[in-house]
């Protein structure tokens, strides 16, 4: 089994000289085997070693005895460890999470804080082959595509490491009776309630009697190749990504005339990536809410949304698809402030701020600049507002003929329903719209060659931002 750890160790690049590798050890025979592995290679691979331990608190006495099990282990082999007791049970009833869900996100949470604490820059998990197994037929039963069919990665994000990931139990055990190891026996694990416990105990031994005595082996080595053509695909998603989308402030701008050019594999990758951009998940998404999404931006109506998993919205805009938390979207609150003249008002609940400068001479307005106007000062009644648009809003728009409603002028701009809070409305002291800051002016108090007193106004954007 050494010879298999240091191939896998070395094939992935998991370690290099002087790491300092945090171990997280549940005290059962597959973590107690990678403690002891690891030890003696820990000359070999010029590594240092901690051990990790979290008490979920879910056996009472058992679990206790787990944790004074891993740490006389640690002060056997003379290695520091850090053990901590959580209330696992209260968390997921808090959170309303699985028993499972809420144990994986305290653990990590635990091991990153124990990591940064002791200086480690790599975690060791006791994951083996048949975890794998297990996890590529979880995946494939509940409907996925290759990434769930990749299964557990050897290396994630660059620190956690799973140097047992292609050791099948069998041989773990073998060699815990070997090296006269003994080990915590997790009696939940035996419990047929939970679905992974189902396949390890029922599934898994059934196929393997009656149909493939070596499936262990073969679905590690689908993983292996769903693995390496997920890569490739992921590399072609990221040219798309970068091609179609921009991430900003909480939401997830998509082209959507772009996006409708790609292929529709592709499609559903980047609602999947951005998806995942706004959770930090990858799980649960599946490919009917993915090939829902993609549905509904090809074919729904402007203004159509789609409810994803984990609170996120999907909306289908003039010319872009939105991606972002149902939370994003609220609505900005109600706003009126006397413009400072001269001098900058801001608007908190924009983030914006208008910038006045009162100038003299011959000055006239520049259409084309939508954050930058001048106006005739003899021609409005002060002092000037800055508010939120009004139901009713009209004003007659400056390179235009007429008079529209603030409204109908979004609406013929495409300015997506849940975008027109953020553009402040400057009126007079009669209430009459003089700019729609960040849009259009209105041309009746527009500068011209004859005006004597003109102010200058700016509309900076996103100034929590800059500072």
């Amino acid at each position: 089994m050494l010879d298999q750890v240091r191939a896998t160790i070395e094939k992935y690049s998991m370690f290099k000289p002087g790491d300092r590798i945090l171990i997280g050890v549940s005290g059962g025979p597959d973590s107690t085997a990678l403690v002891h592995v690891l030890h003696s290679l820990i000359d070999e691979l010029q590594i240092m070693l901690y051990v990790a331990h979290l008490d979920h608190r879910f056996r009472g006495p058992e679990s206790a005895g787990d944790a004074e099990f891993v740490r006389e282990l640690a002060e056997r082999l003379g290695l520091k460890a850090i053990i901590k007791g959580e209330d696992v049970a209260a968390y997921a009833s808090a959170m309303n999470l699985s028993a499972q869900t809420a144990a994986r996100e305290i653990r990590y949470r635990f091991f990153e804080e124990a990591a940064k604490e002791n200086c480690c820059n790599k975690l060791a998990t006791g994951h083996n082959a048949n975890d794998q197994a297990e996890t590529v037929l979880y995946h494939f039963l509940r409907g996925t595509g290759p990434a769930g069919l990749r299964g557990i990665p050897p290396v994630r994000d660059g620190w956690v490491t799973r140097p047992l990931i292609e050791v099948p139990r069998n041989e773990i055990e073998k060699y815990c009776r070997e090296k006269k190891l003994f080990a915590r026996i997790d009696s939940s694990n035996l419990k047929r309630v939970y679905t992974r416990n189902q396949i390890r105990l029922e599934l898994i031994p059934l196929l393997e009697k009656e149909y493939n005595y070596n499936l262990i082996e073969t679905l590690v080595r689908t993983s292996d190749i769903f693995r390496e053509e997920e890569t490739y695909l992921e590399g072609i998603t990221e040219e798309y990504w970068l091609e179609v989308c921009l991430d900003k402030d909480g939401l997830i701008a998509i082209d959507l005339k772009k996006f409708l050019e790609i292929p529709g594999v592709f499609q559903r990758r980047i609602i999947r990536r951005g998806w995942s951009v706004l959770t930090g998940s990858v799980h649960n998404i599946t490919y009917v809410h993915l090939a829902a999404a993609a549905e509904m931006i090809s074919h729904g109506r402007t203004g159509s949304v789609f409810e994803l998993p984990g609170s996120i919205k999907l909306e289908k805009s003039y010319n872009r698809i939105n991606l972002y938390r149902s939370a994003v979207a609220s609505v900005i609150p109600k706003f009126s402030y006397q413009l400072t003249v001269p001098g900058v008002t801001s608007i908190p609940e924009t983030g914006d701020c208008i910038m006045a400068e009162e100038t003299e001479g011959i000055l006239c307005s520049v259409p084309s600049d939508t954050d930058e106007i001048t106006i005739d000062m003899d021609k409005v009644t002060v002092p000037l507002i800055v508010r939120s648009r009004n139901p009713g809003d009209r004003f007659s728009p400056l390179g235009f003929s007429g008079s529209k409603k603030l409204k109908k002028f979004f609406i013929d701009c495409k300015i997506p329903r849940r975008d027109r809070d953020r553009y402040p409305v400057l009126v007079d002291s009669d209430g009459q719209v003089i700019w729609i800051a960040g849009m259009r002016a209105d041309r009746r108090w527009a500068a011209t060659p004859e005006t004597r007193r003109a102010l200058r106004l700016k509309l900076v954007r996103n100034v929590k931002k800059q500072n």
